[in-house]
């Protein structure tokens, strides 16, 4: 289940969560991170890093801060060049301690819902291009809604993600 996503933007990206699980000191989650180039021209030196934390009333501004950050190393794996209108996938594996999670009750009931922040850098001739996406993951719900990830019991059935776009992004 994936919310369309804006034409204009240079990359197509969603994400399809395959596992999650919750343990005594952290939750992983194991996903396939689906990468379009829709630009004119290739994508050269492409660096993908993603990052999970837990929905939150500060979820817009810890993604905001982590899209405008230097973010050093390789990412998830190696830089790579991507053709125009070529695409790939990329498995990824991401812990976030238990601590980390911003747990909410419902109806008496530990839930949390994890979000995956994902940020590209790329060389585009002399100039190094930034874009990034957010996503929330859960169960699949009704339409288009996600369900949360339940603390009371085993993750189990299929899971999914939508796009998450900020307040600010919205409002805009």
């Amino acid at each position: 289940m994936q919310a369309p996503q804006p034409s204009g933007e240079p990359f197509e990206i969603s994400l399809r969560p395959q596992r999650l699980s919750v343990g005594a000191d952290e939750v992983v989650i194991e996903l396939e991170l689906l990468l379009g180039n829709r630009q004119r021209e290739a994508a050269e030196n492409v660096r993908v890093h993603l990052t999970m934390l837990s929905a939150n009333p500060d979820q817009d501004r810890h993604a905001a801060a982590f899209h405008a950050a230097t973010l050093l190393g390789d990412g998830a794996v190696p830089p790579f060049d991507l053709p125009s209108g070529a695409g790939g996938r990329i498995p990824v594996r991401l812990a976030l301690p238990r601590e980390a999670l911003h747990i909410v009750q419902l109806a008496g009931r530990p839930m949390f819902v994890p979000m995956v922040l994902v940020d590209l850098r790329w060389r585009a001739g002399i100039s190094i291009r930034r874009f990034g996406a957010d996503f929330l993951a859960g169960t699949p719900g009704q339409g288009d809604k996600l369900g949360p990830i339940w603390l009371d019991r085993p993750v189990a059935g299929p899971l999914a993600a939508s796009r998450y776009l900020s307040r600010s992004a919205v409002a805009a």
